[in-house]
């Protein structure tokens, strides 16, 4: 720093403003701060945009088999009813049980061995 302190006279101007003013010291900062976070969020919305996202996700929808299909909707199903559970109160020894990796029944008649069938309760 003290390399470019002693070449760069447009840098010992900014120090010294920002010795002798906090208002001008609060203003380097904000633009220091500012123009990268600007720059940052200006290139993830252009590579990350909505529509890329949503074609991927219809191009990964078109190659799906009948399985994938429906292992995907019997895994959302039994996560509606472990968040129903959960929101009830009545869940949280099968919610424990999920984030360890243990399964205490599933929702529906399966070839699950050893599992019971958990009703839903409207």
């Amino acid at each position: 720093m003290s390399g470019l302190y002693a070449r760069s006279k447009t840098w010992r101007f900014i120090v010294h403003a920002t010795q002798q003013s906090p208002l001008y010291m609060g203003a380097f900062a904000a633009v220091a701060i500012g123009v990268p976070y600007f720059i940052g969020d200006s290139v993830m919305n252009t590579t990350n945009s909505p529509r890329a996202d949503s074609l991927l996700e219809q191009d990964l929808r078109k190659k799906t088999t009948l399985e994938s299909q429906m292992l995907a909707k019997a895994q959302k199903e039994r996560l509606q009813v472990l968040f129903d559970e959960i929101k009830d109160g009545k869940g949280a020894e099968r919610y424990q049980a999920a984030l360890d990796g243990q399964s205490l029944g599933c929702h529906s008649s399966g070839t699950t061995v050893g599992a019971k069938a958990i009703t839903k309760q409207n």
